[in-house]
């Protein structure tokens, strides 16, 4: 309900408490003896009346608050989305307990005047009145859930689409930390697939009597942390371990005696730049 609605509504409610206390005041005058009771009675509507007036009001100024809130999340202000939901959520739940309480309010005046003695059909109206308004206002807190909830889920989406781009960078920039190697006989490699020899008639006085297929499958390749991984070690002479992939000569060494060798690699980017995957073959 907007503003000008519920000044009208504070307007009328005034003009109708004035009217009662009125009424109820001529009859104070008639019966004297039953002033003190009379008094009671109208200092009872006057109260409820009152309080019922704060709550309409109270219930605007949140209404206004979680608009303001709802729209600082889709401004992106200051405050985190976290902290604007937990103010928006304590708004509605003051909305909804101070609501429920007019509603209380509405029907006790209702029971009070319908029960009393005194009975004033301008209160009859009045409790009518209010009441309507009451509803109507508790059907704007429904639509004004609703756009909450759909702002809700609109930021969670969001945030659970930033923490699956957030997944999907540490998983890259594990992709990147991650190298590949495998040694084998050129029968062994050649079986998995990983090696075809050359159909290049020159391959052979350029010592590339073999060469990578294009599509070999790296689940068969040991996977290594290039940042940890300094060195390979070789059960096999460094005069029998012979390197087909391309990788920076002096980013490497290899060094060994008569039966073990140890590939040490000197500077990892340099080494792993040209090629993620390392193929050894084992010279027989």
């Amino acid at each position: 309900m907007g503003g000008h609605a519920m000044k009208e509504v504070v307007r009328r409610t005034a003009l109708l408490m004035i009217v009662a206390l009125v009424m109820v005041a001529g009859g104070c005058q008639s019966r004297q003896q039953q002033e003190s009771s009379r008094q009671e009675y109208v200092e009872s509507i006057m109260a409820i009346l009152t309080q019922v007036q704060k709550n309409l009001s109270r219930i605007q100024q949140k209404e206004a608050v979680v608009e303001r809130l709802s729209s600082d999340i889709e401004k992106k202000e200051e405050k985190s989305a976290e902290e604007l939901g937990r103010d928006i959520n304590a708004s509605i739940r003051f909305i909804d307990s101070t609501l429920q309480s007019s509603k209380n309010l509405v029907s006790r005046l209702e029971e009070e005047n319908k029960n009393s003695a005194y009975r004033i059909a301008s209160v009859d109206q009045l409790t009518a009145e209010l009441r309507s308004t009451i509803e109507k206002k508790d059907r704007e807190i429904q639509e004004l859930k609703t756009e909450v909830q759909n702002l809700d889920r609109q930021v969670t989406e969001l945030l659970e689409t930033v923490d699956v781009l957030d997944e999907f960078i540490i998983e890259q920039e594990d992709k990147l930390s991650f190298a590949y190697y495998i040694s084998g006989t050129y029968d062994d490699l050649v079986e998995k697939g990983i090696l075809a020899r050359s159909t290049n008639p020159l391959a052979g006085i350029f010592n590339r009597e073999y060469r990578l297929t294009q599509d070999f499958d790296v689940s068969l390749f040991q996977r290594i942390d290039i940042i940890e991984t300094r060195d390979l070690f070789f059960e096999r002479s460094p005069k029998n371990l012979k390197i087909v992939t391309p990788h920076t000569t002096d980013s490497y060494e290899m060094i060994g005696g008569e039966s073990s060798a140890l590939l040490l690699i000197r500077d990892e980017n340099e080494f792993w730049k040209k090629s993620r995957c390392l193929v050894i073959v084992i010279e027989e």
